[in-house]
């Protein structure tokens, strides 16, 4: 099939776009995604723009199978291909910040995971950042090459990304050793306060007696965020019960949209059956 031809000006309007517009632009690649009436011409237009010199032209074709990506698995294998085909060290990082967003976007495909994790030494904190919130959902417990990047990751001088890494590795219960329970040790002194929050789930999940005493801490503090309570359910400890009794009585109120989670906590430690066991 011949390649889809586009008015110049569509092109052209295709690629004004920069970091304040990106809403923008992937609603314009949507549209253009629903215009075109097979995959077999999509395929065509992105490979097209894949072989383009510019690397402006190049990015748009991982743009374009990134926006309907939870709604087709044909386009699976293409990009997949392109992606690997990619020389990272002299790829330019437009092109390396949308093929890595695009891989990290179809979140239900475990085939996504071992292109995704090609990215994660990018020197662009927001490309390694699409590795850390890409991980696939359906991948689970994460093989070892997946758990090493990850715990490089939450080490990564990019607070997102560190963010990201501990919330995808923290999540993962059956992904349990010395050496990730103390990598999440580590972060309890992030200061990325979501970070230090996400390490201490994921230790009460794992039921790491060593988070006591910083939950112990933090839960004494009036404004303390609702991770940490959540912490507290994990782990079902009834020496925290007195403190979350104290946030409840002060009219303590979730941070964002977590409906129960201190009462939660209350039933586990005054139960003693940690809620995430």
């Amino acid at each position: 099939m011949s390649t889809p031809q586009l008015p110049d000006n569509l092109l052209a309007e295709l690629l004004d776009w920069d970091e304040s517009s990106p809403r923008e632009h992937f609603d314009a690649m949507g549209r253009l995604f629903e215009s075109l009436s097979t995959p077999e011409e999509i395929i065509a237009l992105v490979q097209c723009w894949w072989s383009d010199a510019d690397h402006n032209v190049q990015a748009l074709g991982f743009d374009l199978l990134a926006v309907q990506a939870l709604d087709f698995a044909w386009h699976v294998p293409p990009l997949i291909e392109a992606a690997n085909a990619l020389v990272l060290a002299t790829t330019h990082e437009h092109v390396r910040w949308s093929a890595a967003h695009a891989l990290a976007v179809i979140c239900d495909d475990e085939r996504m995971l071992s292109p995704l994790l090609r990215f994660a030494g990018d020197p662009n904190p927001d490309v390694r950042w699409q590795v850390a919130y890409g991980i696939p959902a359906v991948v689970d417990p994460l093989p070892e090459d997946a758990v090493q990047v990850l715990l490089k990751l939450m080490r990564d001088p990019d607070a997102q990304v560190r963010d990201w890494a501990t919330m995808a590795l923290g999540s993962r219960e059956d992904n349990d050793s010395p050496e990730i329970r103390d990598a999440f040790i580590e972060r309890l002194e992030d200061p990325e306060a979501d970070t230090a929050g996400e390490a201490a789930v994921a230790l009460a999940m794992r039921h790491d007696d060593r988070i006591l005493p910083t939950l112990k801490r933090v839960l004494a503090t009036p404004s303390v965020g609702n991770l940490y309570v959540e912490a507290a359910a994990g782990l079902g400890d009834p020496q925290l019960l007195p403190l979350l009794q104290k946030l409840k009585a002060g009219g303590w109120q979730e941070d964002e949209p977590r409906p129960h989670v201190l009462d939660q906590a209350l039933d586990a430690c005054a139960s003693g059956r940690p809620l995430l066991a």
